[in-house]
C-alpha cells in the first residue's frame, strides 16, 4: 500500500457519517458541503475550525450521531 505525506500545516479530519449524510440527499453533496465549509474555516486554529465545521455542517433536522477528530499537523 503506498504511503501519503503530509505537509507541514496540513489537518487530518475523521469524521462518521452523521457529519455529511442527509436523507433525500446524494453523499456527493454533503461532501461538498464539507469542503467548502472547511476551505473557508482552514487557517482558523484547530478548536474553532472544527465548531465551525459543526456548526456549518449539522441541521435542527439531524437525528444521526456525529463525531469528528482532527489533528493538525505542527510547523517547524
Amino acid at each position: 500500500m503506498p504511503s501519503t505525506l503530509c505537509p507541514p500545516g496540513s489537518t487530518l479530519l475523521l469524521y462518521t457519517d452523521g457529519l455529511i449524510e442527509r436523507r433525500n440527499e446524494d453523499l456527493t453533496d454533503g461532501l461538498d458541503r464539507l469542503r467548502r465549509h472547511a476551505s473557508a474555516a482552514a487557517r482558523r486554529p484547530l478548536a474553532p475550525f472544527c465548531d465551525e465545521l459543526l456548526a456549518g455542517m449539522l441541521t435542527a433536522d439531524n437525528d444521526d450521531d456525529t463525531a469528528l477528530v482532527a489533528l493538525r499537523l505542527s510547523v517547524p
